[in-house]
């Protein structure tokens, strides 16, 4: 396997113009210059630096009427870097390419059998890493680095992970250590919400805000947290842990325990679409039950946090996810000043899929944001 690593080292101005280059598509020198303070001189050598590089390309000259050259439009170059996520879901290993814009190149997932020693997973990730940059002819390309979204909480040693139950054999190892020596690449580990809130906040939907609030409602619950652009991890790197409000013997309003509900009427969880299609009692029932759950969690949030965007997302299935934006949306805007300017709850660009494309998109992250 020729797996070669291609580290980036930009600075802090760099990472800037890539960034406003990012927000706003395409923009000229002329534009760069007004956003971000620098004189004409510098942004044409620090244009000149990226363009070398392969970060950023030209585009057609745009006439506007005025004397002199006509300006080139600056852009992102998809295929100037990429890189890659690795997430972890019960019974799966999903495995995420992203370009330098952040748009998908391949998402592929195998069979993981839980709870057996870190090394036979490493090697079966290294294996899927292989494959999927084969496939796409990418083994040569430089790669900014491999992200991991890992459920579970940060220890007090700040490198152990409490893993949940089916990878509990991962909890007295050291995850940073392991993956690192595992690839080539730049390796950074994440909490698996945080990594699904930074695709959400990433996917494009969402180019306008800065504060962004993302609920996964899947196996668990917890939150991501995107304040002014940047990832707020805590004091402890363990921010939104929202589980902590509820202990493991009560129902949670999570995906797994839908289906738990489901299952003890007598239902058939494949039966989702249609038992809540007709209106089933059960599933009308879960869902008020989950909304008063919620509730008091998204004004917590509006209280402490001031997000312009609340997501709720996660495996849960799209339609329940749609039918509580709604509700909580209507409970929200009925209980504040009407003056008040406040989230809007909104439903995740992804599904599970968010989490591996999180994890891709660590390495831009950690690598492009000059906020981080």
């Amino acid at each position: 396997m020729n797996l070669v690593s291609a580290p980036l080292e930009l600075s802090a101005t760099q990472r800037n113009l890539i960034d406003l280059i990012r927000n706003h598509g395409t923009v000229t020198r002329a534009e760069l210059s007004r956003l971000s303070g620098l004189t004409p001189g510098a942004i044409t050598q620090q244009c000149r630096e990226l363009i070398f590089s392969g970060l950023i390309v030209e585009g057609e000259p745009v006439h506007d009427g005025k004397r002199g050259q006509p300006s080139l439009p600056l852009r992102l170059n998809p295929g100037g870097a990429c890189s890659v996520g690795v997430s972890f879901s019960p019974g799966f290993i999903d495995i995420a390419v992203v370009d330098l814009s952040g748009k998908p190149l391949i998402q592929v997932s195998e069979k993981h059998t839980e709870n057996r020693e870190i090394t036979l997973t490493v090697n079966q990730v290294i294996h899927m890493v292989a494959g999927a940059l084969k496939k796409k002819r990418l083994s040569n390309s430089r790669i900014l680095g491999i992200g991991y979204a890992v459920p579970g909480f940060l220890k007090k040693d700040g490198r152990k992970r409490q893993t949940v139950a089916w990878l509990d054999t991962w909890r007295e190892v050291d995850l940073q250590t392991v993956f690192s020596a595992a690839l080539p690449y730049p390796t950074w580990v994440e909490n698996i919400v945080n990594a699904s809130a930074i695709a959400e906040y990433y996917s494009g939907n969402h180019s306008n805000i800065s504060d962004l609030v993302l609920i996964d409602l899947g196996y668990g619950i917890a939150a991501g947290i995107i304040a002014d652009s940047k990832l707020l991890s805590g004091g402890f790197s363990n921010a939104g842990e929202l589980g902590m409000s509820f202990p493991l013997d009560l129902p949670r309003p999570s995906y797994k325990d839908l289906l738990i509900t489901l299952e003890k009427a007598g239902l058939n969880p494949g039966d989702l679409d249609s038992l809540y299609d007709s209106g089933n009692t059960v599933i009308e029932c879960w869902i008020a039950r989950v909304c008063d759950q919620l509730e008091p969690i998204i004004f917590s949030c509006i209280q402490w946090l001031d997000p312009e965007v609340i997501t709720l997302g996660g495996a849960m299935p799209k339609q329940i996810v749609g039918r509580l934006v709604k509700e909580l949306n209507k409970r929200v805007r009925g209980k504040l000043e009407p003056l008040r300017p406040s989230a809007q709850i909104e439903a995740s660009a992804f599904s599970k899929e968010g989490a591996s494309r999180g994890a891709a998109m660590l390495p831009l992250y950690y690598t492009l944001n000059i906020k981080k």
